[in-house]
């Protein structure tokens, strides 16, 4: 957010377009920065999260309230640099209102005559005959004869616009490296050496209030989810939505060893039982009979504190680092727009101590305790993994429905991949940093030209569309666009910061591995417990770890035209030949 223009790395872009021209390549693309660098990226945090009217969504990996303050201590200082920025110009234009004024005087003259083609086309027409030729003459001997007595006025304003341009070239200069210097500062503050960066903006009492509600908010253990091409995910969990898959299998009662017995006693002895186990059979349709009963949380609680050992100190392994485990309820997109933004004010406690209670949490509670047919609003338990710095997340949401005899244990995997290139930036030190400080006032010089020729181009504009007559539908034009930017500020769907500095993949080589094999991990685990507390409650297993196995154990071959049963991410398994471009998913 307080990144800037390159304008030395632009310099240079200049000089190979040159070069391209002059041997006949492709010219090259001047740097710029883009929509996830600057003040584009400050406007729509402003804009999505900090000023929408929607609760933020759960940044996993990802500080939000020190972005928010970030962004409005960016925002504060573009227009304190907008500020001095008209005052340098104002005091230049009243130090030297002469000079001003030749300067956007020439400034058109340049552009109609030169830039414009004009005046190449009067000496075109003036030399196409000789009646054309004289009306030129006459006309040049006409501006020469009012230009001639203002002469000495002329020169002193050309005079003093050499002074007004020194002058404003200089002051604008001064602030522009200030502006960069400041910026530098900001970067240098979240330093590794800084234990306790600031989370909250100065002397922005509004702001302060805003993303401390944010960050309590954000902490209420809901996620939005919503249909993306085809595929269902959860917003801010990731944008590699990986297919979701589980077994569903029937309960049914496991054949012990005395199972056996007990059948060849009955076929030795065929005389029919009575009482009340005759009527417990009956009444349970005979294939539940032997089954422990339990409900849905008792299984999720017995899976999170397996999950839990994953990060600790496992004897037969390494342990699994950066693991969590959280649970969260799932809502709809359309339902997330509704939902409480602002936490509630503590009673008999101070202005600004809010009530971190969560608006859903009887909601969550009941969620695991009934039938979850006809609810959009379901509980899951989510096991995280944080690897490479922070850069590669990775989660897998697992929701058990118990409900007609059967069970549906379903694992939903996201993958949160690092951040795009333009995104990144970090603090320099030593002699970096004093290169970058040295380095400043050539850049912002650079600040300056680039003004220059944003400030000509509006005047030209703006010129054109009086001349034109076209002002009145200029101004309408420029009111549609602000109400249209005003509709577009909060449109009420959930959006995450951290997603959309992102990409949508992770692209190297070992990230893609290891995000695979975590996801591996955690399903293996899952799966493994939900059948070990399957078993231990009296239910046949058989068909639930074969289907288990079969979301576990997918092949996926890059490189090679055998034709294998391949699981796609975004759809079902089929049969089908790999080809080289194939991306090598688990």
């Amino acid at each position: 957010m307080h990144e800037r223009v390159n304008r030395i790395g632009q310099a240079r872009d200049l000089m190979g377009q040159w070069q391209d021209r002059v041997r006949g390549h492709k010219a090259r693309d001047m740097r710029h920065l883009g929509p996830l660098a600057g003040e584009e990226l400050v406007r729509w945090t402003l804009d999505n999260v900090l000023s929408a009217r929607k609760r933020p969504v759960p940044s996993f990996g990802f500080s939000l309230p020190l972005v928010l303050t970030h962004s409005v201590a960016a925002q504060r200082q573009r227009r304190l640099r907008g500020i001095a920025m008209a005052g340098v110009v104002s005091l230049v234009a009243v130090r030297h209102p002469w000079g001003a004024l030749a300067l956007v005087v020439m400034a058109l003259l340049h552009h109609y005559l030169l830039t414009a083609g004009l005046l190449r086309a009067l000496l075109r027409w003036g030399f196409s005959s000789l009646v054309s030729l004289l009306l030129v003459i006459a006309g040049g001997y006409l501006a020469w004869s009012q230009v001639q007595p203002r002469t000495p006025t002329l020169m002193f304003a050309v005079q003093d616009s050499v002074a007004a341009a020194v002058w404003t070239t200089l002051l604008l200069t001064v602030v522009y490296t200030m502006d960069r210097w400041t910026g530098l500062a900001y970067l240098a503050s979240l330093g590794p050496w800084r234990k306790a960066p600031a989370t909250r903006p100065r002397l922005a009492p509004r702001a302060r209030a805003r993303i401390a509600e944010c960050e309590v908010s954000e902490r209420w253990q809901s996620i939005p989810y919503r249909k993306e091409d085809g595929v269902n995910r959860f917003v801010g969990a990731g944008l590699d939505a990986w297919r979701a898959g589980g077994p569903r299998i029937q309960l049914t009662a496991a054949r012990r060893a005395n199972d056996a017995e007990d059948k060849e006693q009955i076929g030795t002895n065929p005389t029919p039982t009575s009482g009340p186990s005759a009527e417990a059979n009956v009444s349970s349709g005979g294939e539940t009979a032997g089954i422990r009963k339990f409900e849905a949380d008792e299984l999720m609680a017995k899976l999170r504190v397996e999950l839990e050992r994953l990060s600790g100190v496992l004897v037969e392994t390494h342990a699994l680092p950066h693991c969590d485990i959280f649970e969260t309820l799932a809502v709809p997109q359309s339902r997330w727009k509704k939902l409480p933004r602002k936490p509630g004010r503590k009673p008999d406690a101070p202005r600004r101590a809010f009530d971190d209670a969560w608006p859903e949490a009887r909601e969550m509670v009941e969620e695991g305790r009934r039938a979850p047919s006809g609810h959009h609003s379901r509980r899951y338990l989510a096991a995280q993994v944080v690897d490479w710095e922070g850069q590669v997340v990775v989660t897998v949401f697992a929701h058990a429905a118990l409900e007609g005899k059967t069970l549906h244990f379903v694992t939903r995997p996201h993958v949160m991949a690092p951040l795009e290139d333009e995104a990144r930036s970090e603090s320099a030190k030593g002699w970096e940093l004093a290169k970058k400080i040295l380095l400043t006032p050539v850049h912002a010089l650079g600040d300056t030209v680039a003004l220059a020729r944003r400030s000509h181009a509006g005047l030209i504009r703006t010129l054109s569309v009086v001349v034109g007559g076209l002002f009145g539908q200029f101004a309408q034009q420029q009111a549609a666009a602000v109400l249209d930017k005003t509709e577009k500020k909060d449109n009420g769907e959930p959006v995450s910061l951290r997603e959309h500095c992102a990409l949508d993949a992770p692209e190297d080589m070992h990230q893609v591995e290891d995000a695979a094999r975590h996801v591996s991990i955690l399903q293996s685990r899952m799966f493994s417990t939900v059948g070990a507390f399957l078993d231990d409650h009296g239910v046949d297993t058989g068909d639930f770890r074969r289907q288990a196995q079969e979301v576990v154990t997918k092949i996926f071959i890059n490189g090679d035209h055998n034709q294998v049963n391949t699981g796609t991410m975004h759809g079902g398994q089929e049969q089908s030949v790999e080809n080289s471009n194939a991306q090598p998913k688990g």
